[in-house]
């Protein structure tokens, strides 16, 4: 049996805390200060950096233009789950999700946002609304999802 990272009581209840202490914060591209400013996947590191399961440093995300996803294919914040995090892939249909599990939507050419979920929602940085928890089953949100990544002990 695999030990995920949020089957933890105590850190399952830090995860819910820390995600809405980030709601409404602004959206800002290529931010991520808390009631300040953040774009999604600095919303997620910023997270995932309070939770104890990374450091952040400068260089973990390199400047990009804000319609990068647009004209590229590389599949860049697959390739940083990767890189930061251990995880494993979870099925698109399964019916079986956990809170903290990370949510890679496909904008473009190649997945270009990302969220976190928690319930039936999953919290994440929109353009325009900042952070924001949207229901796992909104149509249009689904639609656009592409990975879902499970966090390991």
């Amino acid at each position: 049996m695999t030990d995920y990272y949020f089957d933890n009581k105590e850190k399952d209840a830090q995860l819910k805390i820390i995600l809405d202490e980030w709601l409404d914060t602004p959206f800002k591209h290529h931010c991520g200060v808390k009631n300040l400013g953040c774009d999604c996947i600095h919303f997620a590191i910023r997270v995932f950096e309070e939770m104890g399961l990374m450091a952040y440093t400068k260089d973990m995300i390199p400047d990009y233009p804000r319609d990068w996803h647009l004209h590229n294919t590389r599949e860049a914040l697959l390739e940083a789950i990767f890189k930061h995090l251990d995880v494993e892939q979870i099925e698109l249909n399964s019916n079986v999700h956990i809170n903290g599990d990370i949510i890679l939507s496909h904008y473009g050419q190649a997945s270009s946002h990302v969220g976190i979920l928690y319930g039936k929602h999953v919290y994440q940085s929109l353009t325009g609304l900042g952070v924001k928890r949207i229901h796992f089953d909104d149509q249009k949100f689904k639609k656009q999802m592409k990975f879902i990544f499970r966090i390991l002990v």
